[in-house]
């Protein structure tokens, strides 16, 4: 049975569609708009024998990130089809409609519910049929393709029908306009359906200013529908390419000596798969040599393999070698098209996905990614235990410190400590003499009690925090390596006073920026709640209708009573939850 409850922390809050699995067998395909909160829900599911039942057998969760809800429908329904999945219903009617422009000489346009004809280029499916019916209409209005079945080119010249005189085609079939012409119309059509409509958008504006300046207004009023079905049309949800050619997205994350791959599976115009492959980093190009192994066993009916990169002359040579040798026929490895952007995207959302999975699962399994190359970076034999102090106060009053302790990159809450800080006067503010006391009192404590000293202490930010926690060090004449961590440009601060800037990308930096980030949570939740109940006894408490949390609101946007007592009604009402009523009633108190 699958554990669901380990799982669930690593899934995105993304739009997606997941896959519950036995082995290799699909037992479920489903969508969702958030991945994370929909699996969650399945944790709750008690009355539904059927689903109990598919939990039961299922020992494998897959899922894949889409850009956004209708991508995961049109993924969930290509998924349903593809595997037929015992405990999905079995969808009945007809498929979504597509719009396609058929490969003749003279090309015509249509709906049609198949696409599965290789002498078409089809854009969808659509999941409104009114909308695809409105986009053909459209489509036709701006650039005149036929629609009709006639045979063209052909010797005969024929009389034109009503099409051409209400002015949805440009007449090839009575040779009114020249195969040249005609073709230039469907290729901006083809750009339209595409998604690629800067340049119809263009065209329109153009032509809506030359019938303005002709004042012919009623034409204006069409070319101007037509423009906002384009933008309409440009700002679609929907995937638009033409799905004659099947082909792989390749999309990478990397970290540290970690890549991960995400291989998009694009077949008869529509994602059918992911596989999903964490590599790590080599001698030569890893994405050259992942390349080149896969596709020596893959399947290769395809046309093209689709991937950001840089490509050597000696992996291009080598690539087209393979190939060859294998199925005699070129394919062809380049970047993305314009038009393939969205699909691209989608693989390296994946990637970027399958990655921070990876990262969680080696977590897990013992310390963190990030400490071996701590160990290197600050040349530490060994590196257990990290401990942070931040200081958290409110203007200077409130002033608390507060201590996290991570344990091979884990935080081991039952020895996170808190300080009030009792050397430094209410209302002044010095963080140095803070950072002072705070570890001063924490070594002290584990010398006292016999307890492990940190192999590293980080502080919450630059050279000056730093300088005091390493003369707190040496006052006990012990060897701790001690940092800062500085929030401005995330750069850490070393103990001879060196700046060091890692990759946003390193596990080490993001292993630090987690545990500061930690210290900072936990000083500024002691903070607040010693804070709150002298919020609860201001002279805020008398207002009517004021609760305490509004009451933080207040101070926290304002920062004393003063400023709140000279605000206007305008400003105010700028506060979270304060409405003009409350505002003005605030207002009136400190001015009766």
């Amino acid at each position: 049975m699958i554990n669901l409850k380990e799982i669930i922390n690593e899934i995105p809050q993304k739009p997606g569609v997941y896959l519950f699995k036995k082995d290799d067998n699909v037992l479920y395909v489903g969508k969702a708009y958030n991945l994370k909160n929909r699996l969650s829900s399945y944790l709750n599911e008690k009355n539904n024998p059927k689903v109990l039942e598919m939990l039961q057998k299922a020992n494998n969760l897959d899922y894949i990130v889409t850009d956004n809800e209708k991508s995961a429908l049109l993924l969930e329904l290509s998924l349903i089809k593809k595997y037929d999945p015992p405990y999905n219903v079995r969808l009945k009617g007809q498929p979504y409609p597509y719009i396609a422009i058929t490969k003749e000489q003279v090309p015509r346009i249509e709906i049609t519910r198949n696409n599965s004809d290789q002498n078409k280029i089809y854009f969808g499916p659509f999941l409104n049929p009114s909308f695809v019916r409105n986009l053909l209409s459209i489509t036709r209005e701006i650039f005149k393709i036929r629609n009709c079945h006639l045979k063209l080119p052909s010797n005969k010249i024929h009389k034109v029908c009503i099409e051409y005189h209400i002015g949805r085609c440009l007449g090839p079939c009575a040779k009114l306009v020249s195969l040249d012409n005609y073709q230039k119309s469907v290729n901006m059509a083809i750009e339209l359906l595409k998604g690629n409509t800067y340049s119809v958008e263009k065209y329109l504006r153009e032509e809506i200013d030359k019938a303005v300046s002709e004042l012919k207004f009623e034409k204006a009023i069409k070319l101007r529908d037509a423009l906002r079905s384009v933008l309409e049309i440009g700002s679609s949800s929907g995937v638009w390419i033409d799905g004659s050619e099947d082909r792989d997205f390749i999309g990478y994350s990397k970290a540290n000596d970690y890549y991960s791959i995400s291989k998009i599976i694009w077949r008869n115009g529509r994602i059918v798969g992911k596989e999903d492959y964490i590599i790590t980093d080599s001698i030569n190009e890893p994405i050259e040599e992942f390349l080149l192994r896969h596709y020596e066993s893959a399947f290769l009916n395809i046309r093209a393999i689709v991937i950001d990169w840089d490509f050597s002359e000696d992996f291009i040579n080598d690539f087209k070698n393979l190939i060859k040798f294998r199925i005699d026929k070129e394919i062809e490895i380049r970047k993305p098209k314009i038009d393939e952007m969205k699909i691209y995207k989608i693989a390296i959302e994946n990637a970027e996905e399958n990655l921070k999975k990876f990262i969680n699962d080696i977590s897990k399994k013992g310390e963190h990614p990030g400490i071996e190359e701590l160990k290197k970076i600050l040349r530490l034999e060994k590196l257990e235990r990290i401990e942070a102090i931040d200081i958290s106060h409110y203007y200077g009053e409130g002033k608390v410190g507060s201590v996290v302790v991570f344990i091979n990159g884990k935080p081991n809450k039952k020895e996170y400590r808190r300080y009030k800080i009792k050397t430094i006067e209410d209302s002044k503010i010095d963080d140095y003499k803070a950072i002072e006391e705070v570890l001063r009192r924490r070594i002290r404590r584990l010398i006292d009690e016999n307890k492990e000293l940190p192999d590293l202490i980080l502080i919450d930010g630059g050279i000056g925090q730093l300088k005091r926690a390493i003369k707190v060090i040496r006052e006990f004449k012990l060897n701790i390596k001690a940092i800062g961590l500085a929030k401005r440009n995330e750069e850490i601060i070393l103990d001879n006073g060196k700046i060091l800037s890692l990759p946003i990308y390193s596990f080490s930096l993001r292993l630090l920026q987690y545990i500061r980030n930690e210290a900072h949570r936990f000083a500024l939740i002691y903070q607040r709640t010693l804070r709150e109940p002298k919020i609860k006894s201001s002279i805020l408490d008398t207002i009517p209708g004021l609760s305490n949390k509004k009451k933080l609101e207040l101070l926290r946007y304002f920062g004393s009573i003063e400023k709140i007592r000279k605000a206007d009604i305008e400003e105010l009402k700028k506060v979270p939850g304060i409405g003009e009523k409350l505002a003005r009633r605030i207002y009136l108190y400190f001015r009766s």
